[in-house]
């Protein structure tokens, strides 16, 4: 079986590696979010998540504001490398998704209502 820790470790990696594809153009960002990890419990694969959401749902912006694309890679590769090394994201970036971003939408299943919220709740005290 599995430990925990190791759980979490793959699915960094994994999320880094599809985060790096993404920049490199190997994947889309549709593709890359389709193979995302089905972790509840990890709030730096959903904010890792939302950010490479954004990149897609970014498009027009990128391609009209100076500088906005370079900033945007620049933070995904940050988010990828942090990842990369196992490492939980800088508070600063968490609160930033959280912000605008409170809801599980990375999540497919949905076991029950009470549960996710707790889990929710959860995650965010162990900021």
């Amino acid at each position: 079986m599995e430990s925990k820790a190791l759980k979490i470790y793959n699915n960094r990696l994994l999320v880094s590696d599809l985060i790096f594809d993404v920049l490199t153009s190997k994947k889309t960002v549709s593709d890359a979010l389709a193979l995302f990890p089905d972790d509840k419990n990890d709030i730096n694969i959903k904010c890792a998540f939302d950010a490479l959401m954004h990149r897609e749902a970014d498009e027009d912006i990128r391609k009209s504001t100076a500088g906005y694309k370079e900033l945007q890679d620049d933070l995904l590769e940050t988010i990828a490398n942090i990842l990369k090394e196992n490492n939980t994201l800088p508070k600063n970036i968490v609160e930033r998704y959280l912000k605008y971003h409170g809801d599980d939408i990375i999540y497919k299943k949905q076991k029950s209502i009470l549960k996710d919220i707790l889990q929710n709740l959860k995650r965010k005290i162990n900021l």
